[in-house]
């Protein structure tokens, strides 16, 4: 207080506004004012820190609620799946049932014609004595597979049943999951909305990150040279704050450095699914892809893979709205085919987290690629996925 009582004093000096010495209410006035201001500056901070204290705690219930919702979708789809395969055995009983049902018409209807009307037949058909004793021995025999199939049948119509009632349980299973499912994207939205609200604080500062990001994506050839600028300009930004220190935000905490590295084979996928497009497979275009794709749910829940910066979320290219997350700095995570973004350029991300959401149909393809130093590697190498 001293030091700015004698700095304000100085500027008065300086200034030659002050011939006199201040008299004690003017005194007393700046005093006041200045405590006021200190005051002031504190309640800044501790809004500082409310405001990330509840993002920290936002941040977790995201993180369980979205993996309540990947293994939901996981567990519906494993069910349905199951559902299908039942319907598909209901499906080959009926026709086998069917089959011999046929089968057996036309044999008992031969049986009972031979049987019935020996003499017309002998008469349509005139034979030796030795023939009718061979034709009746054969009927005997033929009224053995008669009698199994008559079995088989049996086995089969009560298999039917059991499936039947199978495949109307799993189909009740596959309701409540649906149910549990769209509660849980519900308690997801609501804390999507918490998010948004939260994150309004560092709306200002991340619009002119995304305006930025988006110029040096219309400017980038590809993804590699995208990432090089992308790099740059977080090296740029990262020097600007060191040299602008801001004591009324709260920093977001660093991230732990070479953990990437150290996690290789362990990282949750982004979303749940099965590959459908290998890394380093040839298209039909006659290119090598540089990632996998990933088979989703419509609407899937879509996850950062580890700790990570925004380094830029927007459309770019072909590869549509894509989001590249960046690791202990030469590492990238890039995901694209999303049709919902929920991060913003320069905010930290933890694993597990919500990033975005698939588009509303079946059969939605994630891409992921991750790279080190720029250069693709393979995600199954780092994903803890099958």
């Amino acid at each position: 207080m001293r030091l700015s009582l004698l700095f304000l004093f100085g500027l008065c000096l300086m200034s030659g506004t002050c011939l006199a010495s201040p008299s004690s209410a003017e005194l007393k006035r700046i005093q006041t004012q200045i405590k006021q201001q200190e005051m002031q500056h504190k309640k800044y901070q501790q809004k500082a820190l409310e405001i990330a204290n509840d993002a920290s705690s936002l941040q977790k219930r995201l993180i369980k609620a979205a993996n309540d919702v990947q293994t939901f979708e996981e567990s519906l789809s494993q069910l349905e799946k199951k559902q299908a395969e039942l319907k598909e055995q209901q499906i080959q009983i009926n026709n086998r049932l069917t089959k011999r049902e046929s089968q057996m018409v036309q044999l008992m209807s031969g049986i009972q014609k031979m049987t019935l009307h020996p003499k017309e037949l002998a008469i349509i058909q005139p034979k030796k004595p030795i023939d009718n004793l061979r034709a009746t021995l054969l009927i005997k025999e033929a009224q053995k597979p008669l009698y199994e199939n008559a079995e088989q049948l049996r086995l089969d119509l009560t298999l039917l049943q059991t499936l039947e009632s199978a495949v109307a349980h799993q189909a009740e299973e596959v309701r409540k999951a649906s149910e549990k499912l769209e509660s849980e994207k519900n308690k997801m939205d609501m804390l999507m909305q918490q998010k948004i609200i939260l994150r309004s604080q560092m709306e200002t500062e991340s619009l002119a990150a995304k305006q930025k990001a988006t110029e040096l994506a219309k400017q980038a050839k590809d993804i590699q040279d995208l990432l090089l600028k992308l790099s740059v300009e977080q090296e740029i930004m990262e020097n600007a704050k060191r040299l602008k220190p801001n004591l009324n935000k709260s920093e977001p905490p660093a991230l732990v450095s070479g953990a990437f590295a150290k996690s290789k084979g362990n990282l949750p996928p982004p979303a749940r699914g099965k590959i459908v497009q290998n890394f380093n497979e040839k298209t039909d275009a006659g290119f090598h892809t540089k990632g996998i794709t990933i088979q989703t749910r419509a609407s899937a829940q879509v996850t950062a893979p580890f700790d990570g910066k925004v380094l830029f979320a927007g459309p770019f290219k072909s590869y549509g709205n894509l989001i590249i997350l960046e690791h202990d700095k030469q590492y990238h995570t890039l995901l694209s085919g999303l049709e919902r973004l929920d991060v913003l350029v320069g905010q930290n991300v933890l694993t597990g987290e919500p990033v975005g959401i698939m588009p509303n149909k079946a059969k939605q393809k994630l891409y992921i690629e991750i790279r080190k130093s720029g250069e693709p590697v393979n995600p199954k190498q780092w994903l803890s996925i099958k």
